[in-house]
């Protein structure tokens, strides 16, 4: 696959399924609702689709999961496939859609994520997270090592190669507070200080409750298709300008330090595709599932030096009016672990229509995920 296909593929329709405390509703549920409002955005009905891919969802497990939405939506599709790569899995999403698209094998593909995490209908949603669980019983996860506590290990190398402090990843979780206050509709809105998140439970040293995402139900849903198509759909148009991905080992004892360079390899790629630099976006939607993953993923981005994340955080960059407004939704550290949340956001981001938290005169947009303890990651950067 060559890099032609850049510039030539777009973002069409987005879209999320409606928040609810109270409302139980399956992975799928979720899937089909975010889907509908994606297609609705984009002003397409399913039987003008024929590719769907989704990413497989971890809470609420089903077998050939995009096979399963596909029917639901009544969508032909003859691209079809379910995604494991947690919460890489949107970016790959697309980045696969796009290489279909650009093969011939479809015009216009439907791309979701959706899980349903905090649901009692089902058993018990931790024993069926380790049922459907990438990794293999070896040096880890049989002693207790937690997805919190392998990036609570990241964060204590971190810490120790650059002097860095619990303050400096509590500045994340504010941060992106001081983003979700302004959101009307944000499950947490509190306001949040530094003390209060170094004042939260212990979850694995140095992250505390409040350095960890929620658990929550979610979905999302992005459209993507040719700027053939998408312009005669919803314009603006937003072009997938460059994309790339990295992988690492899973299993920490398997990598040569930390953090993993899967970020860093995936964000050389999709730069050099786009032809731009960091200092060229305009926001930045990235993986903050945990606060040392959103503070080293700026690092590994470009935006600012090594050991310097802290400090981006702290002193406003990330802000609106800051030099790189990041995660403009309060991100996942507001919204729960919907990795999907970045890719929505950032199309809106780039077509002007974010609502209170539109950062003025956007035009390059960077998306990112990661998948497992940083062992891989995507790199999108959108543009008009």
């Amino acid at each position: 696959m060559t890099q032609s296909m850049y510039g030539r593929i777009a973002i069409a329709g987005v879209g999320e399924a409606a928040i609810s405390t109270t409302q139980v509703r399956t992975a799928q549920d979720l899937a089909v609702e975010a889907g509908l409002a994606a297609m609705a955005d984009a002003g397409v009905s399913p039987r003008e689709v024929d590719g769907v891919i989704t990413a497989s969802p971890a809470g609420d497990p089903h077998f050939m999961f995009s096979t399963l939405v596909a029917e639901a939506l009544n969508i032909p599709a003859r691209v079809n496939m379910a995604i494991q790569a947690a919460g890489a899995s949107p970016g790959m999403g697309v980045l696969y859609a796009a290489r279909a698209i650009a093969a011939g094998d479809a015009h216009t593909v439907l791309v979701c994520e959706s899980d349903s995490r905090g649901a009692k209908f089902k058993g018990d949603k931790i024993q069926a997270m380790r049922a459907a669980r990438p990794w293999t019983d070896d040096w880890e996860d049989p002693f207790g090592l937690t997805v919190p506590g392998k990036y609570a290990l990241v964060a204590q190398r971190w810490m120790h190669r650059f002097g860095g402090r619990p303050e400096d990843l509590a500045a994340v979780a504010v941060a992106a507070r001081q983003h979700a206050m302004r959101q009307p509709h944000a499950p947490r809105k509190d306001p949040l200080t530094v003390d209060k998140v170094l004042g939260s439970a212990m979850i694995a040293s140095p992250l505390h409750a409040l350095d960890c995402c929620p658990v929550a139900d979610w979905g999302g849903a992005v459209l993507v298709t040719t700027v053939e198509r998408a312009r005669d759909l919803r314009p603006p148009v937003v072009r997938l300008l460059g994309a790339g991905e990295g992988h690492s080992p899973y299993h920490l004892a398997d990598i040569d330090d930390l953090p993993p360079a899967a970020t860093r390899q995936s964000a050389q790629a999709a730069f050099g595709i786009a032809g731009v630099k960091p200092s060229d976006i305009d926001t930045a939607q990235v993986f903050d599932a945990f606060t040392i993953a959103a503070l080293i993923a700026m690092e590994d981005l470009g935006f600012c030096e090594p050991g310097a994340g802290g400090a981006l955080f702290a002193g406003g960059d990330t802000a609106l009016g800051g030099s790189i407004p990041t995660n403009t939704t309060g991100g996942m550290l507001t919204w729960g672990n919907a990795h999907v949340i970045v890719l929505p956001e950032a199309v809106r981001q780039v077509r002007g229509d974010a609502g209170i938290n539109q950062v003025a005169g956007a035009e390059l947009a960077l998306a990112h995920g990661i998948g497992g303890p940083m062992a891989l990651a995507v790199t999108m950067i959108l543009g008009k």
